[in-house]
């Protein structure tokens, strides 16, 4: 006997191992096994069990054992085989999501293999009531029962609720009701530190219940996840980030992804790059169930599905608690700085609002788009400023550990003294960031309370936890932060967000700039005054006159239909797809080698509106110089066969000089 097993490599086939007597009768299709690949041993899925091995079998290595897990099911593997199939990768590439180290079995003492025992001791139904369900007010009442009647009807939802209007209570409460059914439910988050905060209120409500997973747990505990999610002995709640998508469901009766316009559901880094929004659909259509997408600044791509019936949209325009609608203050830097009312990186009015509040005990959250300390060194005497040696990129100064980092490939240096070009220069600090921010406040308010939030202070678990808890308690006064500070967060004492630099979010090269801009500021708004005392949101900028300014100040309801209408005029998404394919070496005449090879295969695959080869904004990263393509094509369901034939054009290029990001984000 032989089978086929999918490896969690780049590998573009399956690879064919014998199966030892032992353990015929125990292999079938979709069985976990270990086997070995150049010596190391790597878990692997068997895709098809046969008689004949098709070549000579004296070359075949045997199968090594069976992991202790049941079998991955027909449903699983058709996910991954969509998955595979519509972002352009292997089967193998796909498998390395679904299974990491997470299926490690764990030897007794005996010697047996077995997995670890179930999260809930072993629970085999769910309780007949939950504790702690949240009471829901009229208006989240009326759109849970529209939520149900679109689900009846056999339709997925986009609930488009203000920030404030309580989506997370009509989630339970759905989820309440799936758990009730017998059937598990699937919650996606986009951010660690939001999937934390989370999990204490569904923690209060469903107990042993609640699952959790993400990138920053230990293998073991992921493990306990993975097992209690193949087993299936009782229904769960799993809260998890864009990876949990590809955990062993097999009895999902509902799928929820809240902040669903965040690009962090975009996976960029490894194949397959896919949008957790997206193969979150994919997922509910396999397992037959419905999914929720919730925001409060919904995306473009949630909006057309919307207007052409692919989702049905619920709303809520109030705000839970009641409160009255925050205020918009534009402030012109270029303009205040010629009055003299700027201090630092401050203006005065923003002074004067954080002043108000720390006397009203109240609180601040200041957003500023980069980290580090400064955004770059640069000599005085010859004006050199220090690059990434292997990204051309200035590097931005990290004053706490007095080091240069790259934020595009993480190479780190010691800050010099004098400039590494001439010798003799000091070295001066350009720009500012979140760790400078800092600095200055607490020179500003000696006697605040003031902490960051960005991703130097969250790598420690136990740090990020600390800082979320304390401004939540009213412990911390002024919170400096990056994106990370924007992803759904409650604080009850929050009444003043401030943007430092805002025009810095719109100066991106992305046909997406403007809707990020305009969501990221509208759920920065929404962060303050979510109770009884009215927020306000301070944007600084030196740029007043941008259009998205005027959205927040005088929001019109043909605000979106103009940037959705520029999209259109210009083919750009949501009204195409896209396919971005970017080749890359250490060396420029092989780079245009491989640049050549990928615009033939373009033009064989049917492929017509193509732009490139071209270098990317950043021209060279990790050493690596880069040129891209991108592929424009309508939305109807041709684009399938374009994108088979395209795949397997591309094969003579090596997968690790070319990467293929089907719907990319920017």
């Amino acid at each position: 006997m032989f089978v086929d097993v999918i490896i969690p490599l780049r590998f573009r086939d399956s690879v064919t191992y014998s199966v030892p007597q032992e353990l015929e009768d125990r292999i079938v299709p979709g069985s976990i096994v270990k086997v070995t690949v150049v010596g190391r041993s790597y878990t692997a899925v068997v895709l098809k069990v046969k008689e004949e091995p098709g070549f000579d079998p004296g070359k075949i290595k045997p199968v090594k054992e069976i992991v202790n897990f049941p079998p991955v099911t027909e449903s699983n593997m058709e996910f991954l085989r969509q998955v595979a199939s519509y972002y352009m990768c292997s089967l193998g590439e796909t498998f390395r999501f679904a299974a990491p180290s997470t299926v490690k079995a764990l030897k007794r003492n005996n010697g047996s293999t077995r997995a670890e025992e179930p999260a809930n001791g072993g629970k085999d139904t769910f309780p007949d009531h939950v504790a702690a369900l949240p009471v829901l007010s009229n208006a989240q009442e009326e759109a849970a029962g529209l939520i149900r009647d679109r689900f009846t009807e056999g339709r997925n939802v986009l609930l488009h609720g203000v920030t404030g209007s309580g989506k997370t209570e009509i989630y339970i409460t759905l989820a309440a009701e799936c758990l009730r059914k017998g059937r598990s439910v699937l919650y996606l988050v986009p951010e660690i530190a939001l999937s934390r905060q989370i999990q204490n209120r569904l923690n209060t409500c469903f107990g042993d219940s609640l699952l959790v997973y993400h990138s920053k747990q230990t293998a073991s505990h992921k493990r306990e996840v993975y097992a209690r999610i193949a087993e299936n002995s009782s229904p769960v709640i799993l809260l998890g980030l864009r990876s949990a998508l590809f955990l062993p469901f097999r009895d999902l009766g509902l799928i929820i992804v809240d902040e669903e316009h965040d690009p962090s559901y975009k996976q960029t880094d490894q194949a397959p790059r896919y949008h957790g929004r997206d193969t979150a659909l994919m997922l509910g259509r396999i397992h037959r169930c419905p999914v929720i997408l919730g925001s409060a600044t919904p995306s473009f791509e949630s909006l057309y599905n919307v207007s052409t019936g692919k989702l049905s949209r619920i709303t809520l325009p109030y705000r839970y608690f009641g409160c009255s609608e925050n205020t918009v203050t534009i402030v012109d830097m270029i303009r205040e700085k010629r009055k003299n009312a700027v201090k630092g990186p401050f203006s005065l009015t923003l002074l004067k609002a954080i002043t108000s509040r720390l006397e009203r005990g109240e609180q601040t959250l200041i957003f500023r788009s980069r980290r580090a300390y400064a955004t770059a060194m640069e000599c005085t005497e010859c004006g050199a400023i220090i690059k990434c040696p292997g990204c051309n990129i200035p590097m931005s100064y990290h004053k706490f550990d007095n080091s240069l980092r790259c934020h595009f490939c993480g190479y780190t240096t010691q800050a010099p003294e004098l400039c590494p070009e001439c010798g003799k220069g000091q070295m001066k600090l350009i720009g500012d960031g979140t760790e400078k921010i800092e600095e200055e406040l607490h020179g500003f308010f000696p006697q605040a309370r003031i902490e960051r939030f960005d991703a130097d202070t969250t790598k420690d678990k136990k740090n990020e936890t600390r800082i979320l808890k304390q401004f939540s308690e009213g412990k911390i006064d002024i919170l400096v932060g990056t994106q990370m500070i924007s992803k759904g967060f409650d604080f009850s004492r929050l009444t003043l967000t401030a943007v430092l630099k805002a025009e810095a979010l719109t100066s991106l090269f992305d046909f997406r700039a403007d809707e990020r801009a305009l969501q990221l500021l509208l759920q920065l708004m929404g962060r303050a005054g979510r109770r009884d005392v009215p927020g306000e949101i301070i944007i600084q900028t030196n740029q007043s006159g941008l259009p998205v300014y005027r959205m927040l100040l005088n929001p019109e309801k043909e605000d979106v239909k103009k940037m959705m209408d520029e999209r259109r005029e210009f083919g750009y998404p949501p009204f195409t797809r896209i396919i971005r394919l970017t080749v890359k070496s250490p060396d420029r005449e092989k780079l245009h080698g491989l640049a050549a090879k990928v615009s033939e295969a373009l033009q064989q695959a049917g492929f017509n509106d193509i732009s490139g080869p071209a270098a990317p904004p950043v021209e060279k990263t990790a050493g690596e110089y880069q040129l891209q393509f991108i592929v424009k094509t309508d939305r109807s369901r041709n684009w399938t066969a374009g994108k088979e034939r395209l795949y397997k054009l591309l094969r003579g290029i090596p997968t690790a000089s070319l990467t293929i990001d089907v719907d990319p984000v920017n």
